[in-house]
């Protein structure tokens, strides 16, 4: 199951549900026209729990409002891991339920005051509650339990198996000692070999290492560049060690540490299976699949709520299509966002059907991002049929997944 973002903390959405069920048709200038409602008429409640059935024992009463023992287990899941080490234990639990009645009284003194016909605090109220339900609906809605299939996830693999690789490890151990001269004696008689001279008597001898020592001078399986714990300067360590040949090597310096090395065992560098690598191509994959459901998303609502910007805002009334290809173009962080708008404000213009493809050729070659591409190619094929890049736009999408298209290695390649 691939993580869905969260955009905001649990409590926001919960708690902006609640507190902002009374602003429904409400709108910003209400308080600024002095339209005032009254507490009665301000839907508050419920402050705690997630909106289900509550059966659980009420251990607090504010006034009418009630707190179960569920509402605090809820409560003490909101908080952040510092809040919760604080409020552990039986003690914790205490304290954090006078925390909830604290904040009843609050929230009761705000209502009595009707502080919620105050400018400011509207503005507030009305954004909690736009920002929660946008998150809740990309969250919950959109994002929730849709993963790429394992196929998609399958042909990906295998268009970029260059990409996967699993890197070469040695096995070794070592006698890590204080001086140049002491690591060289510990070589030569392990050269030497024979009767005092084992792997075991020299390493007891020589080593300053503890915690290797007791490992019986093993570091285990390392790749280049790895990270051996035990060890000073464990990446410079494993860079020089994983290039050694086979077998004892001289010893070699390491920040102010003598290495004598023996490798034991080696699997050279290989491309990884797809059931290695997997996890990394659905993780490599996520942001470019997740960002596609949305803009697939907003894409048919805009067609199905027919949206209409008006005033200065109206399609035409900025700059012309021309101007905007000009600046897609000199804005690589924003071309595609730049482009779209010469196909949603100038969709009669020549430019239209060009800003379509090049903003498939961008989510390519830069984002890398075949899905995206192949949104911008169809919507072209769709709208403009007639296109003088409508066999190109065709040619794209029947290779967007093949890479000795989209990517030659060689001229040969180019003319095939």
């Amino acid at each position: 199951m691939f993580p869905v973002r969260r955009l905001f903390p649990y409590f926001l959405f919960i708690c902006a549900l609640v507190l902002l069920s009374g602003c429904q048709g409400q709108s910003s200038s209400t308080a600024a026209t002095g339209s005032r409602r009254l507490a009665k008429d301000f839907q508050w409640q419920p402050l705690f729990g997630d909106g289900t059935k509550d059966v659980s024992e009420v251990i607090a009463k504010v006034g009418d409002i009630e707190i179960t023992s569920r509402d605090l287990g809820l409560y003490f899941e909101e908080l952040s891991p510092t809040d919760q080490n604080k409020y552990s234990g039986p003690d914790g639990r205490r304290l954090l339920l006078q925390r909830m009645v604290d904040s009843v009284l609050m929230v009761q003194g705000a209502v009595e005051k009707e502080l919620f016909n105050d400018q400011d605090v509207a503005r507030t109220l009305i954004s909690q509650r736009r920002v929660t339900l946008e998150s809740a609906m990309i969250n919950y809605g959109l994002l929730r339990g849709n993963v790429p299939p394992e196929e998609e996830v399958r042909e990906y693999f295998m268009n970029n198996r260059d990409h996967y690789r699993q890197a070469g490890i040695v096995q070794a151990r070592h006698i890590e000692c204080l001086t140049k001269e002491q690591a060289d004696a510990a070589y030569k008689r392990l050269l030497k070999g024979g009767q005092g001279n084992d792997w075991m008597t020299v390493l007891m001898e020589y080593s300053v290492n503890k915690e290797s020592k007791e490992l019986e001078g093993s570091v285990g399986w390392f790749n280049q560049g790895g990270i051996i714990p035990f060890i000073t300067g464990s990446q410079k360590f494993t860079t020089e060690a994983y290039g050694l040949p086979d077998g004892l090597n001289p010893p070699f310096l390491v920040v102010n540490r003598w290495h004598v090395v023996e490798i034991l065992k080696r699997e050279n560098e290989r491309p990884m299976t797809f059931a290695e690598a997997k996890g990394s191509v659905e993780l490599e994959m996520l942001p470019a699949w997740q960002d596609g459901i949305l803009k697939d998303y907003l894409l048919k609502k805009r067609r199905e709520k027919n949206v209409e910007l008006m005033g200065e805002f109206a399609p035409g009334k900025g700059l012309s299509a021309d101007e905007l290809f000009s600046r897609a173009l000199a804005v690589p962080e924003r071309k595609i966002e730049l482009l779209n708008l010469i196909h949603s404000d100038y969709p009669e213009s020549q430019r239209a059907d060009d800003a379509l493809f090049l903003s498939a050729s961008t989510a390519l070659e830069y984002l890398s991002d075949a899905r995206v591409a192949e949104r911008y190619l169809m919507l072209l094929l769709e709208e403009y049929p007639d296109s003088e890049l409508a066999e190109d736009s065709k040619f794209l999408m029947e290779n967007l997944y093949n890479p000795e298209v989209l990517n030659p290695k060689s001229i040969e390649d180019l003319r095939k």
